[in-house]
């Protein structure tokens, strides 16, 4: 865990986000039906700006150039993933339909083009599909956690392969990333990490008093979709990531090696 920041400073950084979150709902109504390219560069900026807001030091690879449109896949630690790629490359997230509900977040989520998923009908899966598929058809980046879930970022567990299925229909390439979160001196740090029963006001608290927090970003090659099996594909981007990560090779149905407490329900 990275060393933690006197009260006053960790204050001063809450601050700054309530400002920035209000600065946040200025620019989104003022841009969010600008054209594409100037709302995307609104939606990048203000993510950077909401990491720097809390402190943390953003280190990206630039992505690699995809002609069309790709899925980007990655392991998920935390809530703050979706702002380090964000900050990065402007993409669609899917999430869980819950999101749309929370405060704020859930209005900031819709107009930034988030894709909900309602997990608990069965003909959700077909619908988010087909619209992940329209979007990689426009030429747009859609990004997806194969995991399910977030984990405290020692260890990945198996992606799973349905996200990846549009993917296949349109022949988009998949993009494999890697996000993992380090302290002062380069090492590994859960500060970020948002899991368990953690709410999330414990975890801003914790991510404001992280002395020297860093996101660093990296991807792969993409990998070509066309004329894969789904399985076959969720397993060699999970394999990309892994290596990316620096995470341990996945073994023959492994299921996690993380017990229930370190991981937490996402899409």
């Amino acid at each position: 865990m990275a060393a933690t920041l006197r009260l006053p400073l960790r204050l001063w950084r809450l601050g700054r986000l309530v400002l920035h979150l209000i600065w946040g709902v200025i620019l989104t109504l003022r841009y969010a039906a600008a054209p594409a390219p100037r709302w995307d560069g609104v939606i990048s900026r203000w993510s950077a700006g909401l990491l720097a807001c809390l402190g943390v030091r953003l280190a990206a690879d630039p992505p690699p150039p995809v002609a069309a449109g790709a899925l980007l896949v990655s392991n998920h630690i935390s809530w703050l993933d979706i702002y380090v790629i964000l900050a990065t490359r402007r993409v669609r997230f899917v999430s869980k339909a819950e999101v749309r509900a929370w405060p704020l977040v859930g209005w900031f989520a819709a107009r930034t083009g988030t894709l909900f998923l309602e997990r608990e009908r069965k003909s959700a899966a077909l619908r988010i599909g087909r619209e992940i598929g329209a979007h990689l058809a426009a030429g747009e980046w859609v990004a997806v956690f194969p995991e399910g879930t977030t984990t405290d970022g020692r260890d990945m567990l198996p992606f799973r392969p349905f996200l990846l299925q549009a993917a296949l229909d349109q022949g988009a390439a998949v993009l494999p990333a890697a996000i993992c979160y380090q302290g002062p001196s380069g090492e590994y740090s859960d500060t970020p990490a948002y899991y368990g029963d953690m709410s999330l006001g414990q975890s801003l608290w914790r991510i404001a008093g992280a002395r020297g927090l860093a996101a660093r970003l990296k991807f792969s090659a993409p990998l070509a979709a066309a004329g894969a099996d789904r399985r076959v594909l969720a397993a060699q981007a999970e394999a990309a990531v892994r290596a990316l990560a620096g995470y341990a090779p996945a073994r023959p149905a492994q299921t996690s090696s993380l017990p229930a407490a370190f991981t937490k329900e996402s899409a």
